[in-house]
């Protein structure tokens, strides 16, 4: 698909450059507005701006000959904001009712209901004792809304809420809702994230070629009526815990390109340009099966850094690539992210120990500030 096909596009969120690189192998400019500016997103776009808190995104796309745009994540808090593009931009992305929709608690038990999950107790109180028990924000994105209940911030609003933690195997589930049915992308499991005192900081993925057949067939049906009763078009994903006893838990709905998705990304016809197609209820095109895994890690700072890529490249296995990457000499504080780690091969166990070897070697190119 050439840029022309949706005019000019512009992918507006907190990290845009997996998105932005999937247009580009399709052949679609984009532009973008996201918070980092990694070197590799502006790579792949015509243009960047950062995301600014102080400015309405109707204020920051003025003046730019813009078509459409894609809400990436990141933009929770601003949800009318988005819906307020649509009078002058066609928006490729949920609206703030259909968000709203899936992110609602009893929403989300009926459908679990209707396809054979389970979902956590909950509750709107704090919970005593609250050992076992997590604190949610709403609308919260990336795991930084959660928080061991014992942990919980001082203020809080009413939509927030009070869940049991359950304990199991992460996954991410990602799909593509079209005008011809809802396709699995695909199944990534999610790395543990060992932020502290973020612990449930999203921290990376391994992507899946199989699931067992009951546990598709489940998710399969949960996202068929996602579809079926908001009418959502386009990219898609469920979180679930898959406990000791097999059972399958839902825990969110992330209706947007999720941090996973670009493990699935890796021919064309691309993810982004598959989703623009379904945005427009035009015919979506199937990539070819692969073969191969894929496997994704944030890395963190565990103490203020000043990057240099090239201490990192030479830090890391070749096999590995780097993505997200800042510009020489940034300044990175504790905790924050300094860029992504990507691994492929045949075993998804074999990329998660690549990948944790070679975050375990971060402290060997890291300058103190």
């Amino acid at each position: 698909m050439s840029s022309s096909a949706a005019g000019n596009i512009v992918l507006v969120g907190a990290t845009a450059r997996a998105a932005a690189q999937s247009a580009r192998r399709s052949g679609i400019r984009v532009a973008a507005i996201d918070l980092f500016g990694d070197r590799d997103l502006r790579e792949a776009c015509d243009r960047w701006s950062p995301l600014r808190s102080d400015r309405l995104l109707a204020e920051q796309l003025a003046g730019e000959s813009v078509d459409a745009v894609v809400p990436l994540g990141g933009l929770e808090s601003r949800l009318q904001e988005v819906d307020s593009l649509r009078k002058t931009h066609r928006v490729f992305g949920a609206t703030a009712q259909q968000i709203r929709q899936l992110n609602d608690p009893a929403w989300l038990d009926r459908a679990a209901e209707v396809a054979g999950l389970a979902r956590p107790p909950r509750c709107t109180h704090k919970p005593s004792p609250t050992s076992g028990w997590l604190f949610k924000r709403a609308l919260s994105t990336g795991g930084l809304g959660v928080f061991p209940a014992s942990q919980m911030p001082a203020f809080f609003d009413s939509d927030d809420w009070f869940e049991r933690q359950i304990l199991g195997r992460s996954f991410g589930v990602n799909f593509l809702a079209s005008r011809d049915g809802v396709d699995l992308i695909g199944v990534a499991a999610s790395l543990r994230s060992r932020q502290r005192p973020k612990p449930f900081q999203y921290e990376g993925s391994i992507g899946l070629l199989t699931l067992p057949d009951s546990l598709q067939q489940r998710l399969q049906r949960l996202a068929e009526y996602i579809v079926q009763e908001t009418q959502l078009r386009g990219l898609f994903g469920i979180d679930v815990i898959v406990d000791a006893a097999k059972r399958i838990w839902l825990l969110e709905l992330n209706p947007r390109w999720t941090a996973s998705m670009e493990l699935f990304d890796q021919s064309a016809p691309s993810l982004l340009h598959r989703h623009v197609q379904a945005c427009l209820d035009k015919d979506v095109p199937q990539p070819p099966a692969t073969a191969m895994c894929m496997g994704k890690r944030v890395l963190y700072a565990d103490r203020a850094i000043r990057f240099t890529l090239q201490r990192l490249r030479d830090a890391i296995p070749a096999a590995i690539r780097i993505a997200d990457v800042p510009a020489d000499g940034s300044d990175i504080r504790s905790g924050e992210p300094i860029c992504s780690l990507l691994a492929g091969g045949d075993c998804p166990r074999e990329i998660a120990r690549q990948l944790a070897i070679a975050c375990r070697n971060k402290r060997t190119f890291a300058d103190r500030t």
